[in-house]
């Protein structure tokens, strides 16, 4: 396998395991958004009357934005807008973390049982170190993208 090959293979390891995150952390929501806005009021970083909405549209974009990039589909795209949701996420972990807040990340599952704040911004600092990789590369293998063409020129 040549160097081309490897960094290729790379990218598509690291396109579907950031993908496949972002999709569990979206379904393991979608069925408890009740639980979800209880979680994302705890953290106090949103005026209430936008907790209910952000709670019920975040899922949904987790799940999307998981989709298309375990397709290759958007990949580009899907990589911006999963670093803009990632950023809001660690922005609202890190206040919390110098608040000293004793709250559960509600990243995946709602169960309590997913650790400290402090393991969820390191998890969430490598999945947007993640999101930057595959935004400014080309992941064409097992890409819908590479498929239909809209990765030329890269």
């Amino acid at each position: 396998m040549n160097g081309s090959r490897i960094t290729q293979a790379l990218l598509l390891l690291l396109r579907l395991a950031l993908g496949y995150t972002i999709l569990w952390a979206g379904v393991s929501k979608v069925g408890e958004i009740a639980l979800f806005a209880l979680t994302v009021r705890g953290y106090d970083v949103l005026p209430l009357v936008l907790v209910h909405g952000f709670a019920v549209v975040v899922p949904w974009l987790e799940i999307l934005f998981g989709v298309c990039l375990l397709t290759g589909f958007w990949t580009r795209s899907s990589a911006l807008a999963s670093l803009f949701l990632l950023s809001s996420f660690g922005i609202a972990i890190g206040v919390n973390l110098l608040r000293e807040a004793d709250i559960t990340c509600g990243c995946f599952g709602l169960d309590g049982t997913e650790g400290s704040l402090t393991g969820a911004l390191v998890r969430d600092t490598v999945m947007i170190v993640a999101t930057v990789i595959l935004y400014f590369t080309s992941s064409r293998i097992l890409s819908v993208d590479a498929f239909i063409g809209r990765d030329r020129g890269r």
